[in-house]
């Protein structure tokens, strides 16, 4: 796992604990890094969805992976299939 999916990882997490209100002061922050990536990823699934169809796998495989990761998957899979 790159560095980058690390980062998009803890801030999910962030954002996950913060709903459940633990984190004090930065819980706000938390809920709210948690919603504005909710947000960006579903619009990423959707303006890529003609992507994720072409690519070798399970369709809802990709969608998960971007919903969690964003546009960090799809570079990963490009990546990927460069080096092949």
């Amino acid at each position: 796992m790159g560095a980058a999916k690390v980062v998009v990882l803890i801030a999910w997490l962030w954002g996950v604990v913060s709903l459940f209100g633990v984190g004090g002061d930065w819980s706000e922050w938390g809920r709210r890094v948690f919603w504005v990536l909710l947000i960006v990823h579903a619009i990423e699934c959707v303006i890529f969805l003609p992507r994720l169809r072409k690519l070798p796998g399970s369709l809802g495989h990709h969608l998960g992976q971007t919903m969690l990761y964003g546009v960090v998957h799809l570079r990963s899979v490009q990546s990927a299939a460069a080096r092949s």
